[in-house]
């Protein structure tokens, strides 16, 4: 497994991970996917906005995670925050999140942050991604409420 930083050439597969993120989300699965809205989010963030890695496997991208720097709206700290990590399913099991993870927090580190923050909200493998976070030092705080009208 290699990891790197997502090119404007990763979009399309970006696109599809997104199709199949929305579409194997119970929480997700009933929006609206926009592959418009995706790719014009894809592409700020490869362009300045944040961050896209992605990891092939046999020069095939199996994995990827987006995410950028924000602040707490009571400070100036930096906060790097995650948008989506996609793993292909048959890929889950091995060392294709813990990369992503990991290289994330160097990718914070680098910009400055103060702290990271990110999440699981697709009642995917939430109890294993929320370990695997753990492993890291994250700690869990709070509760997402969502509610749809």
């Amino acid at each position: 497994m290699k990891i790197r930083v997502a090119t404007l050439n990763d979009i399309p597969i970006l696109l599809k991970f997104g199709a199949a993120f929305v579409q194997e989300s119970p929480n997700y699965k009933n929006r609206e996917f926009i592959a418009q809205e995706a790719q014009q989010h894809f592409e700020s963030l490869i362009n300045g906005q944040g961050v896209i890695f992605v990891i092939e496997s046999r020069r095939k991208v199996i994995a990827g995670f987006a995410g950028s720097m924000g602040k707490d709206w009571f400070n100036n700290q930096k906060i790097a925050i995650d948008h989506v990590m996609y793993v292909l399913p048959e890929f889950r099991k091995t060392r294709a999140a813990y990369l992503l993870i990991q290289t994330f927090i160097g990718w914070a580190a680098g910009m400055g942050a103060n702290r990271i923050q990110c999440g699981t909200t697709t009642d995917v493998e939430s109890k294993g991604c929320i370990r695997l976070y753990e492993h890291f030092g994250f700690k869990q705080y709070g509760t997402v409420l969502d509610m749809e009208l």
